[in-house]
């Protein structure tokens, strides 16, 4: 399949970084490094789309003519700029699905806008589908009772299209350092907001004390190539996933240091890990038998929804359907975050969430 622009050159190392160059045309790249990896990943399942569902839902009624097919474009980029700050790789990427239907000469004029519609759905599709993943797989508080190996694989059972994505993977000079991707040389050379690959790597070549060598990278052209790209890399090095005990949003754990908290924002302008210490309903769930009983009843709910007898066969016992057990998790995450937050005592969560007469 032929790459084109806009795309990003990912590449790889022994860190736990994503070296990225987003190639926006042939002659503008910009240059991040993204980590810990999973963070990336992490982050766009957390992501917030309402805002930009909302400036682009009242285009969904409007007839597209010559006349106003340029307006309703700049309401559509404005609504991806609402995501610039907030996530750079899924901003690039929803970037790049726009300007390639509104520059399609083989789309009619009256589709463009349906597909912008399109893509952005699907984008929030994405997210169902890698929180999914994230948690089944990677996160320490569910189906504990299984390895990673095997729950990976009972995911990929679940979901059959998971394992159709092909990677392109490619070859280019990088700047490395005992085998380490060198971004520190990358961004001394060049304004790391405006890096030209070729005379930045031409310069490292020079300094006899830096080394440029041949390099494998991946040639990501969609968002759902990069977040897979992403999520194998976590499965690939045991990277795992925690709730955080005061936001309740799950947060990667870059190391086998004991972690609660998370580095987000919480309040006034500290985080998490900042305040979690200090507040005193915000226990761990170790010390907290309502969390604990939380968790049990969370792990009887997950395994009536995705327990096979045989996993590794086509016969499912799954208890409760796809539906039951989403809106099961919605209003259980509720109510967790309320009685985190002090908002309900744990008893009142524990009743909520149990189901008892189901069980």
């Amino acid at each position: 399949m032929e790459i084109t622009y806009p795309f990003a050159k990912v590449f790889t190392d022994s860190t736990n970084k994503l070296n990225v160059f987003f190639l926006h045309d042939a002659g503008h790249s910009t240059f991040q490094q993204i980590g810990d990896i999973g963070t990336g990943i992490v982050d766009f399942c957390e992501l917030d789309f309402s805002a930009a569902m909302e400036k682009i839902k009242a285009l969904e009624t409007v007839k597209v003519t010559n006349a106003n097919l340029e307006d309703m474009k700049k309401i559509y980029w404005e609504a991806v700029d609402l995501l610039k700050e907030k996530h750079s790789y899924a901003h690039f990427f929803l970037n790049g699905d726009l300007l390639r239907n509104f520059y399609n000469c083989d789309r009619p004029e009256d589709e463009k806008a349906g597909y912008a519609n399109f893509i952005f759905q699907y984008y929030i599709n994405l997210q169902a589908v890698y929180a999914e993943a994230l948690e089944f797989c990677l996160s320490n508080e569910v189906l504990s009772e299984y390895t990673l190996p095997e729950r990976y694989v009972m995911f990929c059972n679940l979901h059959p299209d998971f394992t159709h994505h092909i990677l392109r993977s490619m070859y280019s000079v990088a700047p490395m350092e005992r085998g380490k991707f060198d971004a520190e040389r990358i961004i001394q050379f060049n304004d790391p907001n405006d890096v030209d690959i070729k005379s930045v790597l031409q310069d490292i070549h020079r300094d006899s004390e830096h080394s440029v060598s041949m390099w494998q990278y991946f040639a990501i052209q969609s968002l759902e190539e990069m977040l897979y790209l992403e999520f194998m890399e976590m499965v690939k090095r045991g990277i795992r996933i925690k709730r955080c005990g005061l936001c309740d949003r799950y947060f990667v754990l870059a190391d086998k240091r004991k972690r609660d908290y998370c580095d987000r924002i919480f309040e006034n302008g500290r985080t998490c890990k900042q305040l979690g210490a200090k507040k005193r309903f915000h226990e761990n769930v170790e010390a907290d038998i309502y969390l604990q009983e939380f968790q049990r009843i969370y792990n009887r709910m997950y395994s009536r929804f995705y327990r096979m007898d045989a996993w590794d066969s086509e016969f499912q016992t799954n208890k409760l359907t796809e539906t039951e057990f989403k809106a099961w998790t919605s209003m259980a995450s509720k109510a967790r975050q309320e009685y985190k937050q002090g908002m309900i005592c744990g008893e009142n969560m524990v009743r909520m969430i149990s189901d008892d007469k189901n069980s």
